[in-house]
């Protein structure tokens, strides 16, 4: 039987044939009972679907939208207010980086219901053929759970043969869906993390799935599910399939792949996945050129994302974590030496508006949580790191599962979890008490530890704290901004489309 090759080695080969093989299948041209001839051809076809992944790192897609719409990221860039409007959260339904998150998120829904159509209509069989439609009806799942958290009510069709628009569904239906979904197909997937099934779907992360959508439903329906979500965290815990590693960069580092701790990641690769719309390219968008000789960077990035100076001062004097998520203060070239400037991580909140001037060169920490190589190989926002982006993270899991064990009163299982007493212990701090660990402590620990992470935005939202005064968003009373609009071009473009209420059609 033939192996279902580790992810990025398949999206190597696909990249590959499509650049260099001129005698290449057009499966367009040929009919459907013939599409696949053999079990590596319909593997290598499901690959494309994870490969839609990849562009959820770019400068303007849905990671992008989350940073901007929380309060761990700021940006220096002038845009005509597009950055600046999710910033204070007074977008309307024209902002670019909305319409290009949703974009990514249905367009990969798509691929998602062609790959399964294609896969369930092929006669080729072989071991392990369920499994894959399984992991990408998952893989579907984690993207409409995704639409449905930021826009509420989504279009939602699971069939490729559908004609015409899409109905909107409301986010109810999609959530009672995803709990079967994920019900349905999580015990054809595998229980145990490997090479094989690096960057794939497996059970802990469908568990991990299950979790986020029931963490979530008491602010989306009033209706909290804590015991519901502290089991199937409960699920992954107990499988001891998964550790907090020893130093916290190992889920960061070039080669992260090698993490205990990362449960299901995006692949990036700097030959392999290299391209605009799939590369990860943190370097570019946040550093000063003057960086370059920090990390022999043949390129000038872009100088845009930054920490806002609130977020940045959550961190504790002795937190590891700081330093390695952080470039703050006097900075060295490769060697050492001085370059004679400094990145100040905190400053007035008035300098962040461009009617103010806006932030001067070198105000903003600047991330470098997923260290960039230094052996030259970075340059253009089309190449790539070589990091890949964990979605679905252990320490996430412990800490959902701390929080749902606060919010049912057992707060005293919760702080000698020794998962959670690690968290701590490796980031140079003292466990918590129990008269320590609150909700806002374990908020602010969720921000410290998971930033940049493309969580903070949601836990804003569970926590109450998304429409409240923090640096440069003022206080807000209209609860309809808890939800982002529906881009203009979706409305216009399918008539089943409703916008979501308070916001201008």
């Amino acid at each position: 039987m033939a192996v279902f090759k580790h992810i990025r080695i398949i999206a190597a080969a696909l990249l590959c044939s499509a650049c260099f093989n001129l005698d290449e299948h057009v499966y367009s041209d040929i009919p459907m009972d013939k599409f696949f001839t053999n079990e590596t051809e319909v593997i290598s076809n499901a690959a494309r679907a994870y490969m839609k992944l990849q562009g959820y790192c770019g400068e303007q897609s849905l990671w992008t939208l989350l940073l901007q719409a929380s309060d761990e990221c700021a940006i220096k860039w002038y845009s005509n207010g597009r950055y600046e409007q999710i910033q204070i959260n007074e977008i309307p339904p024209t902002n670019k980086l909305v319409r290009l998150g949703w974009e990514w998120v249905f367009n990969s829904i798509s691929a998602c219901n062609e790959v399964i159509y294609e896969t369930e209509s092929s006669e080729i069989e072989f071991e392990g053929k369920n499994k894959v439609i399984s992991e990408i009806k998952l893989l579907r799942a984690y993207l409409y759970y995704c639409g449905m958290s930021n826009w509420g009510n989504i279009p939602f069709c699971i069939d490729y043969t559908m004609k015409g628009y899409p109905e909107q569904k409301d986010r109810a239906f999609v959530y009672n869906f995803l709990i079967e979904e994920i019900k349905a197909n999580i015990d054809n997937l595998d229980s145990a993390p490997s090479a094989a099934n690096y960057g794939r779907f497996t059970q802990a992360a469908a568990w991990t799935l299950l979790a986020k959508l029931y963490i979530n439903a008491g602010v989306w329906f009033g209706t909290p599910e804590w015991e519901k979500a502290a089991d199937a965290c409960n699920h992954v815990i107990s499988s001891g399939n998964y550790i907090i590693e020893d130093k916290y960069d190992t889920n960061f580092d070039i080669d992260n792949d090698k993490s205990k701790e990362n449960i299901f990641s995006i692949i990036y690769d700097r030959v392999y996945t290299s391209g605009e719309d799939t590369s990860f390219y943190l370097h570019v968008l946040t550093l000063e050129a003057e960086s370059k000789a920090t990390f022999n960077i043949p390129y000038d990035p872009w100088s845009g994302f930054i920490c806002q100076p609130d977020f940045f001062q959550l961190y504790q004097d002795g937190d590891k974590r700081k330093d390695a998520t952080w470039l703050y203060g006097d900075q060295f070239d490769i060697n050492g030496k001085p370059l004679g400037f400094a990145y100040e991580a905190v400053f007035d909140e008035s300098q962040y508006f461009f009617s103010n001037g806006g932030p001067s060169k070198f105000q903003g920490a600047r991330c470098w949580k997923w260290h960039f190589q230094t052996d030259g190989s970075l340059s253009e926002y089309t190449i790539s790191q070589d990091n890949d982006f964990a979605l679905f993270r252990y320490a996430d899991v412990v800490l959902m599962y701390v929080e749902c064990l606060l919010r049912l009163n057992r707060k005293d299982e919760a702080v000698v979890l020794d998962d959670f007493k690690k968290i701590r212990t490796r980031a140079g701090l003292a466990p918590y008490t129990a008269e320590e660990l609150t909700l806002d402590e374990l908020y602010n620990e969720r921000g410290r530890e998971l930033a940049w992470e493309g969580i903070r935005h949601e836990d804003m939202i569970r926590y109450g704290k998304y429409l409240g005064k923090y640096w440069a968003h003022e206080a807000q009373d209209e609860e309809f901004r808890l939800l982002f609009p529906i881009p203009v071009e979706a409305i216009n473009s399918n008539k089943n489309l409703v916008q979501n209420p308070g916001y201008v059609k």
